[in-house]
C-alpha cells in the first residue's frame, strides 16, 4: 500500500507540473467514494473482489477500501479512477450501450479512461473518455445493495465526490480489536447459550489474549468460562459428541497454560480423561468415536484429541498425553490422513451392505487445521521431521488445492460449518511461527483484506469472507467469529516475509 500510494503522489505531481487542466473541484491524486444522487449509496468493487472483470455495484457505505477510488488525472478533464482495495481500475467493458462497468489491472488504455464533468454543485457525471455520449448510469429505482451499474447512453446518474483519507487495510491491531468488539458486543458473546460453538469462540477470546497479552480479553474468558459452567454443567459427560467435550477441554488447558488458573486445567484433565476412556475403542483398529452409540471415528474428534493430548502433557508433565496423540496421529495416518497429500478425510464407517470399512473423503477447514496443529506440536516434542513435512502438506493443501490461494468462501451452511475457518486460522499462525514456514502468510493477508473490506456498516463480517456482508446482522455469532479469528491471528504474522 505505501508504494501504491507514493506512485500517486508521484503522479500528482508530474500532472499538476505539467500544467494539465482538471475539472474544477476534482483533485488529481485524492482519494474519493463516490455517493449517487439516486439512493445516496456508494460506487463499490462487488464483493470486495481482487479479480479482474469484477463488476461495479452500489451499497451503503461501510467504509471499506473497495468503495474508496483514488482519482488521477491523464489529461485535460479525463481521469482514471483506481480501487483501492483492489488496486484496480474502473472500466467500461464495452462502449454499448448497457454495457457493464468492472475493474482491471492497472494499465492506462482507451476504455480504463473517464471523463468527468461538472453536473451540479458538488456532483459529477462519470462517462468514457472514448465515448463521452454514455455516462456511467444506476438503473432507474435501483437502490438496493448490489445493484450492479452500467454505461448508459440515455440516463445518467450524478456522483457526489466525498474526499476520503487514506486508511489502514487488515490486519492490524486495531482493526482486529475493532471488529472484535463488534462481534463480542452485538451478540452477546460474553452469556451465549450452546456447547461447541461456544467453546470455539472462548478460544478465540483466548487467542486474543495470547496474541496482545491484554488483560482484558483474560477477563472476558473467565467470565464466559463460569457463565459456561453455569449453561452446560460441571460434568460433560451427558453430551454424546465426544468432539464436543474435547472442544470444552481446549478452552480450559490452553486457558490454564495462558493465565495460570489450575481450576481450568483440573476441569479440563478430568473431562478429557473421562472422554477418552469412553470414546477409544479396537474397532478398525484404534481411534476415538465421534458420537456415542455410533460407530464412525471421524477427524473432527481425532485431531481436537490430538492437541488436547499434547497440550495436556505440556500442562501436567505427564508424557503419556504424548503418547496417547503419537497413537492417534499414526492411526489417522492409515484411515483419515493422506501425509502424501496433507488431505485430511471427514471420517470411517462400516459400510453396511459390504461389511468393509468406507471413507468419507471430504475435507474442511476445521480438519485441516487441527491436523496442522497436531502435526506442529509433534514436531516441537519429538524433533522427527516427518511431522515438520507433513505439516507443510496440510497447510499447502488447504491453501492450494481447497482454496487455489483464493479468499476462503465457503463453509457457510447449518449451525457447525460457519465457524471451521476460525480454526484454520488459529493453526495457521502456530504453524507459522514454530516452523517458520511462511508459506501461507500471503494467503492469509490476502483473506484478511477482503474479509475487511466486505464488512457491513456495523463493522460485522459473515463467514464467507469474499462475500459482502449483508446490512442485515448476520444470524450466525459463530460464523462472524471465523474472521475475529483471521485478524487476531495474523497480527503476529504481519512482519513475517
Amino acid at each position: 500500500m505505501k508504494l501504491f500510494y507514493s506512485l500517486t503522489i508521484v503522479q500528482l505531481l508530474l500532472y499538476v507540473n505539467s500544467g494539465v487542466a482538471q475539472t474544477a473541484g476534482i483533485k488529481s491524486g485524492t482519494i474519493y467514494s463516490l455517493q449517487s444522487g439516486t439512493g445516496g449509496k456508494l460506487l463499490d468493487v462487488s464483493n470486495a473482489s481482487m479479480e479482474n472483470g469484477a463488476s461495479i455495484d452500489m451499497w451503503t457505505n461501510t467504509q471499506s477500501d473497495a468503495q474508496r477510488w483514488v482519482v488521477t488525472s491523464v489529461g485535460k478533464g479525463i481521469y482514471t479512477l483506481t480501487n483501492v482495495g483492489s488496486g484496480k481500475l474502473l472500466h467500461a467493458a464495452s462502449l454499448a450501450d448497457n454495457a457493464k462497468v468492472d475493474q482491471v489491472d492497472s494499465a492506462v488504455t482507451a476504455d480504463t479512461k473517464w471523463v468527468i464533468k461538472k453536473a451540479a454543485k458538488g456532483a459529477y457525471y462519470i462517462s468514457p473518455a472514448a465515448n463521452p455520449a454514455l455516462a456511467i448510469n444506476l438503473p432507474e429505482g435501483n437502490v438496493n445493495d448490489g445493484t450492479k451499474v452500467n454505461v448508459s447512453k440515455t440516463a445518467a446518474t450524478k456522483w457526489i465526490f466525498r474526499k476520503e483519507l487514506p486508511q489502514d487495510a487488515a490486519p492490524t491491531a486495531a482493526i482486529a480489536e475493532q471488529i472484535f468488539d463488534a462481534w463480542y458486543t452485538q451478540y452477546g458473546i460474553e452469556t451465549g447459550k450452546g456447547f461447541w460453538d461456544q467453546a470455539e469462540m472462548m478460544e478465540i477470546v483466548l487467542d486474543a489474549y495470547e496474541v496482545t497479552k491484554e488483560a482484558k480479553y483474560a477477563d472476558r474468558f473467565n467470565k464466559m468460562y463460569e457463565h459456561f459452567i453455569k449453561e452446560n454443567k460441571s460434568d460433560w459427560m451427558y453430551n454424546n459428541y465426544n468432539d464436543d467435550i474435547t472442544w470444552a477441554v481446549l478452552f480450559s488447558v490452553r486457558g490454564y497454560l495462558l493465565t495460570g488458573n489450575k481450576a481450568y486445567l483440573e476441569k479440563g484433565k478430568e473431562q478429557f480423561d473421562k472422554m477418552y476412556a469412553r470414546a477409544f475403542t479396537n474397532s478398525y483398529g484404534g481411534g476415538l468415536i465421534w458420537y456415542e452409540t455410533k460407530t464412525s471415528k471421524n477427524a473432527c474428534i481425532e485431531g481436537p484429541a490430538m492437541v488436547a493430548c499434547c497440550y495436556l502433557a505440556q500442562a501436567t508433565g505427564d508424557k503419556t498425553y504424548y503418547d496417547k496423540a503419537i497413537a492417534l496421529y499414526s492411526w489417522s495416518k492409515i484411515y483419515l490422513f493422506n501425509a502424501a497429500t496433507g488431505k485430511v478425510n471427514d471420517n470411517i464407517d462400516l459400510n453396511k451392505t459390504t461389511g468393509l470399512i468406507r471413507t468419507g473423503t471430504w475435507s474442511s477447514t476445521y480438519n485441516q487445521g487441527t491436523y496442522l496443529g497436531a502435526a506442529v506440536m509433534l514436531y516441537n516434542y519429538t524433533k522427527e521431521k516427518s511431522y515438520l513435512v507433513e505439516a507443510e502438506k496440510i497447510a499447502r493443501y488447504a491453501r492450494d488445492t481447497m482454496f487455489r490461494s483464493a479468499t476462503m468462501d465457503n463453509e457457510d451452511g447449518g449451525n457447525d460449518l460457519p465457524g471451521f475457518k476460525g480454526i484454520f486460522a488459529r493453526y495457521a499462525r502456530k504453524y507459522t511461527i514454530e516452523t517458520n514456514n511462511t508459506d501461507l502468510v500471503d494467503w492469509l493477508r490476502l483473506n484478511a483484506k477482503v474479509a475487511y473490506n466486505n464488512r457491513n456498516s456495523q463493522q460485522l463480517i459473515q463467514t464467507k469472507w469474499a462475500t459482502r456482508t449483508d446490512e442485515t446482522k448476520p444470524k450466525s455469532a459463530f460464523g462472524a467469529s471465523t474472521a475475529v479469528s483471521l485478524l487476531f491471528n495474523l497480527m503476529p504474522l504481519t512482519t513475517i516475509h
